[in-house]
């Protein structure tokens, strides 16, 4: 978590630093980083917010955050567990929320147009979701001890109370690419909308939980379908499948732009 924290805060800083107003003299002579605009969007990415400045008359670049507030979303499971500790059914719960910073690059190919090309990158949590049971795993908590879903040679641990610590990971580094309408920085009034849309490249998810072995030793793992095995759960199997299969994040956003000057 530090480790990406300092990574998201020298991104910003290098950003920054690019982005700091030129002398007087260099704006009059290259009409370059003469203006700052700044912005907020609403999208499948979350709420945004973010600063931007011309770096060329044909370019402009974006730093700023991201984020989704809290969502939660519930699912319910057959378990096909032989062992007669574990429940029939499970219901889970996965509370969904994403961070991230960005660093964006605009590209305006055409003269005149607000048409504009993007790259850059999301940077922030590796973890986009963490999921626990709202039903008991455990017929007996009491009487069964700690264990949990079976997964091929795993099987998912429970606290003392028979709820799981699990969670859904990506990769912390998002790279972006996408198209949209609008200018970064307003250029004939003080306030613009804009349209972005593009995919975030975040990597195939796994699904990372607390386990334990038949020699009671306790690690965490991150799945994947290939660690299911023959009579594990087929609902849960399809459900990681499923999730395998997003390894892009469609972005579609509306920012409102200012120009401060």
């Amino acid at each position: 978590m530090k480790r990406n924290q300092k990574l998201i805060l020298g991104c910003l800083l290098a950003v920054l630093m690019a982005l700091a107003p030129m002398p007087a003299k260099a704006q009059d002579d290259t009409n370059l980083f003469n203006h700052l605009g700044v912005a907020v969007s609403l999208g499948t990415d979350g709420i945004g917010f973010d600063v931007a400045m011309p770096a060329t008359d044909w370019a402009a670049l974006r730093a700023g955050v991201s984020f989704f507030p809290a969502v939660k979303v519930k699912s319910d499971f057959k378990i096909d567990d032989n062992n007669p500790a574990i429940a029939d059914r499970i219901d889970l719960e996965a509370k969904v929320k994403l961070f991230n910073a960005k660093v964006l690059a605009d590209v305006y190919p055409i003269p005149n147009s607000s048409f504009h090309i993007t790259a850059g990158a999301y940077i922030g949590k590796d973890e986009i979701a963490t999921i626990t049971n709202t039903s008991m795993f455990i017929k007996d908590p009491a009487k069964y001890g700690k264990l949990g879903l079976k997964v091929g040679d795993y099987r998912i641990t429970t606290d003392k109370d028979g709820y799981i610590d699990a969670s859904l990971k990506v990769n912390s580094f998002k790279p972006y690419v996408g198209i949209g309408f609008g200018r970064a920085v307003p250029r004939k009034s003080r306030v613009s909308v804009s349209c972005d849309l593009g995919v975030m490249f975040w990597g195939k998810p796994g699904l990372s939980a607390m386990t334990i072995d038949d020699w009671g030793n306790k690690t965490r793992h991150t799945f994947s379908s290939d660690d299911f095995g023959l009579g594990d759960s087929e609902d849960f199997k399809d459900a990681v499948e499923k999730s395998e299969k997003l390894t892009v994040w469609p972005v579609l956003n509306i920012r409102l732009s200012g120009r401060i000057f």
